[in-house]
């Protein structure tokens, strides 16, 4: 029954213009990858789950990689981040202080985990982390999800889905 419906969900969300298409592969460290190709190569990236070391919680990680699959560099960075989630948050901290405030009247915790959840985040370029990136957290108390804007390793602003 399975297989019917992700062949019925594969025809209806298929590009029928030739523009595009998707591909799913199986890699190392990634696991199961799709590619979402597209006739325009800057429109081409790689989507995964990964899950989050030491717990059974999964993140959605967008990247370009090239039409073979991630760079070593982009799985470098991913690697990194999953490693340390604290450091991860911290790039973030800044920027998602005031909006916290805004959408939930408290202050944010200090030990983020009480009101943050990671969702997923892009990587940048060729793993760059100093090149533009996001990283979204669920934000329950909030009922929305916060995106951090990075570039230069920095948050430079934030988007909430509300």
């Amino acid at each position: 029954m399975a297989s019917i419906l992700k062949k019925l969900f594969n025809v209806l969300h298929a590009d029928l213009t030739g523009r595009s298409w998707h591909e799913e592969v199986v890699h190392p460290y990634f696991h199961s990858l799709i590619y979402f190709g597209h006739k325009d190569p800057t429109k081409c990236y790689w989507e995964a789950e990964l899950t989050i070391p030491g717990s059974q919680d999964r993140v959605g990680v967008a990247m370009q990689g090239t039409s073979q699959g991630p760079t070593a560099e982009e799985e470098a960075f991913c690697r990194s981040m999953l490693a340390d989630l604290d450091r991860l948050f911290q790039i973030c901290r800044p920027a998602f202080e005031p909006e916290f405030s805004s959408w939930t009247k408290q202050s944010l915790p200090s030990e983020w985990r009480a009101a943050f959840k990671l969702d997923g985040f892009s990587v940048p370029s060729n793993g760059e982390p100093n090149g533009k990136w996001d990283v979204t957290y669920f934000v329950e108390s909030a009922g929305h999800f916060f995106t951090a804007l990075i570039e230069s390793g920095k948050a430079q602003g934030v988007q909430v889905d509300g």
